[in-house]
C-alpha cells in the first residue's frame, strides 16, 4: 500500500513536470493562455491517453481520477504566468521531467500488463514495453507535432526513448521477482541515463560544472 501511494505521488509529480514543460514550450511560441494550457495537458496526458485507447481501457485514467487533469492545468497556468521562474531552474525541472519519464514508463507497463495479459508471454513483453515507452514519451511527441516541430524525443542525441525503453524493460522483467526491486532498479537506471549519462543531465550541467569552476 505504501508503494502504491508512493507511485501515485510520483505519477502526479511527473504529470506536473510534463505539463510545465509542454506549457513552457507553448509560451515560447507566444500562444495565449488557452493554447498554453492545452499543450500542457497534451504533454502531460497524451501518452497515457493513446495507451488507454489502444488497449481499450475506459474510462480514460484522468476521467477516473480528476487529480491528473487538475495538476496538469495548475502546472500549465503556473508556466504561463511565471515562465522566468522555470527558465532559471531548468535543471530542477528537467530532473522532475526525468522522474516523470521513469514513472510513466513503469505505469505504462503495469497498466498494459494487468489490463491485457496477467501472465508472462513474448507478446506481453513486447506490448507492455512498447506501451510503457509510449506512455512516457507520447505526450511530448504529440506536443511537438502540434507546434510543427520535429519531436525532441526522436532527435539524434536525445536519450529520451532509450531511457524509457530500458526503464520499461527492466521493470517488466523484474516485476515477476519482486515489485519493489523492479520499481527501484527501473527508475534508478532510467534516471541514470537521463541525468548522469546524458550531456544535458543535471550531473554534467550542474554538479560537474560547479566542481570545475571551484577547482
Amino acid at each position: 500500500m505504501t508503494f502504491f501511494f508512493f507511485m501515485y505521488f510520483l505519477d502526479l509529480l511527473g504529470t506536473l513536470a510534463f505539463a510545465i514543460s509542454g506549457a513552457f514550450k507553448a509560451k515560447g511560441r507566444a500562444l495565449n493562455i488557452f493554447g498554453v494550457v492545452f499543450l500542457g495537458i497534451v504533454t502531460a496526458m497524451g501518452g497515457g491517453t493513446v495507451r488507454d485507447l489502444i488497449i481499450n481501457r475506459t474510462p480514460l485514467f484522468y476521467l477516473k481520477d480528476f487529480n491528473y487533469l487538475l495538476v496538469a492545468v495548475i502546472g500549465s497556468i503556473l508556466a504561463y504566468f511565471v515562465p522566468s521562474f522555470f527558465k532559471k531552474r531548468y535543471s530542477l525541472f528537467r530532473l522532475l521531467d526525468s522522474i516523470g519519464l521513469a514513472t510513466f514508463a513503469i505505469i505504462g507497463v503495469s497498466v498494459t500488463y494487468h489490463h491485457l495479459f496477467g501472465k508472462f508471454s513474448l507478446i506481453s513483453l513486447l506490448a507492455s514495453v512498447f506501451l510503457g515507452v509510449l506512455t512516457a514519451s507520447g505526450g511530448g511527441i504529440l506536443r511537438d507535432a502540434i507546434v510543427s516541430d520535429i519531436p525532441f524525443a526522436l532527435m539524434h542525441g536525445s536519450n529520451y526513448i532509450k531511457s524509457a525503453f530500458w526503464g520499461a524493460l527492466i521493470f517488466y522483467v523484474l516485476m515477476f521477482m519482486n515489485l519493489t526491486l523492479a520499481i527501484v532498479v527501473s527508475m534508478t537506471f532510467a534516471l541514470f541515463l537521463r541525468e548522469v549519462a546524458s550531456e544535458y543531465g543535471i550531473y554534467k550541467k550542474v554538479f560537474r560544472n560547479n566542481f570545475t569552476k571551484t577547482s
